[in-house]
């Protein structure tokens, strides 16, 4: 799971809003990866933010963990 917007900030992604989509683009091969667009908590604010992973199922994984969670996943993201 990547999201390079909110390096060496502690978050927590309460909700995925939607996805899992294809990363896609004409000249760009993605090799599978996919990403959900996640509520998330950065420093006390909720923001929308795409994140990425290297395929659907790992995608999709994040979906099932909230279809039966209420927990945040906490997340310390460095450089």
């Amino acid at each position: 799971m990547v999201n390079s917007d909110v390096s060496n900030k502690p978050v927590k992604i309460w909700d995925v809003i939607s996805g899992p989509y294809p990363c896609e683009h004409p000249d760009i091969d993605f090799h599978g990866t996919h990403f959900n667009l996640c509520k998330v908590e950065v420093n006390g604010k909720i923001e929308n933010i795409e994140y990425f992973f290297e395929s659907f199922d790992e995608a999709y994984e994040m979906i099932k963990y909230f279809s039966k969670n209420i927990e945040p996943i906490e997340l310390e993201v460095e450089d």
